[in-house]
């Protein structure tokens, strides 16, 4: 009888796309080593059946996170990043974990149009929520400036 998907190697962008799916007890396993962390990086997500019950990680990974901080930095993320790419999510766990601190993607358009135009391209997001999305954070924008912002950051992508 194969595994549940939760029982299973994943990948980190398996996990962080939707880590709703896990209690908020479980923990993030993942590779050590950050610095190598991509999308397609080994990660599991260690469920335990009884309070204090001991679960070894798989081999070669190492507890990270409980899911509750995952899952609140993931909300975090999409809030401000709509549609956000695998990329950005593992870059975000990456830099929380690393540097204990949380990007404020909003605070320069140019960035935000960035990460907005790749979950664009990605089809991750429809050019219109993406647009509209944009206008939100950046209110004193004109519309047409809002679209040559996001045009551009497209054509950079």
């Amino acid at each position: 009888m194969p595994l549940p998907s939760e029982r299973r190697l994943q990948t980190l962008a398996a996990v962080l796309a939707d880590p709703q799916r896990f209690p908020a007890t479980a923990w993030l396993c993942a590779p050590p080593q950050l610095l190598g962390w991509a999308p397609e990086s080994p990660a599991a997500v260690l469920i335990t059946a009884a309070p204090g019950q001991v679960v070894p990680c798989p081999p070669g990974l190492a507890r990270l996170l409980f899911m509750d901080e995952v899952q609140l930095l993931m909300e975090r993320l999409t809030r401000q990043v709509p549609g956000a790419t695998a990329e950005l999510r593992v870059q975000t766990l990456y830099r929380y974990k690393t540097q204990h601190e949380f990007p404020a993607l909003t605070s320069h358009p140019d960035e935000l149009a960035a990460h907005l135009a790749a979950a664009v391209k990605a089809g991750s997001l429809p050019a219109p929520e993406a647009l509209a999305h944009f206008q939100k954070c950046f209110s004193h924008f004109t519309l047409e400036a809002a679209r040559h912002i996001l045009a551009q950051a497209m054509l950079r992508i």
